[in-house]
């Protein structure tokens, strides 16, 4: 019980510090990437579907955040393949996995060899 609370404080922390990054800060992807994570990490412990699709969302905009040459871009790319990867096997959307597979193609050209994200592409 206590890690299921513990990530719903989690989760709240990083909604006020969200709100608290306005919209054009450069530490704004960092926080989205973190409460997308959090809610993906809620999706796996209790199939909670709309903290699934919330986190997706929160790891498009971080996306967007990340553009070509922003030294997040591979991470963001893999965030958002493995968020859409796990939509894929609830779900059995072939555009998600479609979508992940190209996101994941995509991080592992940004990512050097040896680098510990190259093994996660």
């Amino acid at each position: 019980q206590g890690g299921k609370q513990d990530l719903e404080e989690e989760i709240q922390h990083d909604r006020d510090a969200l709100v608290l990054t306005p919209l054009g800060h450069p530490l704004r992807g960092i926080s989205l990437n973190a409460i997308a994570s959090a809610l993906l990490t809620r999706f796996q412990q209790g199939g909670d579907r709309k903290a699934l699709e919330e986190a997706i969302q929160h790891y498009r905009d971080a996306l967007v955040l990340t553009p070509p040459g922003h030294p997040d871009r591979g991470m963001s790319l893999n965030n958002i393949a493995n968020a859409l990867s796990r939509r894929f096997e609830q779900g059995g959307d072939r555009k998600d996995l479609e979508e992940a597979i190209q996101h994941h193609r995509d991080a592992l050209v940004l990512t050097p060899p040896g680098h510990p994200l190259h093994a996660g592409s």
